[in-house]
């Protein structure tokens, strides 16, 4: 256990308290927090944010924390949690920029191209399509992939390689 986290596991757990000095609380847990957010997330400044925010929890929580290290704790480990998650979030969709918007005359050949795609990805099987959709449009890795559609990952690929090669001749038409 690393001293961060071993200072915030030694506060023992008592009964309701009724209103805690904070100041020595803080001194004694603010480095620890940070260094544990930091940690979790990869970014000690980004660990600062989270820690602070994890005091101003604690402080609106009040009296009704009994132990107040161990929620602190809790507190940045669930924070960190959802700013990873927000952050692989963004990863997966990043909002289309601006200026790479066509014009209205511009999209007329890639409208026609994702309509004639999508007549194709109809004409596939099922699996063959939600394997080659959630793969390349979702941008999924195969082990999500086999994850979602509830599947080996093998069967991903062979649903995928079956998909690919029906979608080559009207791929090829597109050219």
């Amino acid at each position: 256990m690393s001293e961060p986290i071993k200072a915030l596991a030694s506060v023992p757990a008592t009964g309701p308290v009724a209103e805690p000095d904070w100041e020595p609380l803080y001194r004694s847990h603010y480095a620890g927090s940070v260094r544990l957010a930091g940690l979790l997330i990869g970014d000690y400044h980004q660990g600062e944010e989270i820690a602070q925010d994890a005091f101003a929890r604690l402080l609106e929580a009040g009296s009704r924390v009994e132990n107040p290290a161990a929620y602190l704790r809790a507190t940045v480990v669930n924070l960190s949690r959802s700013r990873i998650r927000r952050v692989m979030l963004a990863r997966r969709r990043p909002e289309p920029a601006i200026a790479d918007s066509p014009g209205a005359d511009e999209g007329i050949d890639s409208v026609a191209a994702a309509g004639a795609i999508r007549a194709a990805l109809r004409k596939l099987p099922t699996r063959q399509r939600e394997a080659v959709v959630l793969r390349f449009y979702g941008d999924l890795p195969l082990a999500e992939v086999a994850s979602t559609m509830g599947v080996s990952e093998g069967s991903v690929k062979t649903h995928i390689h079956r998909g690919l090669a029906a979608l080559a001749p009207h791929l090829e038409a597109l050219r």
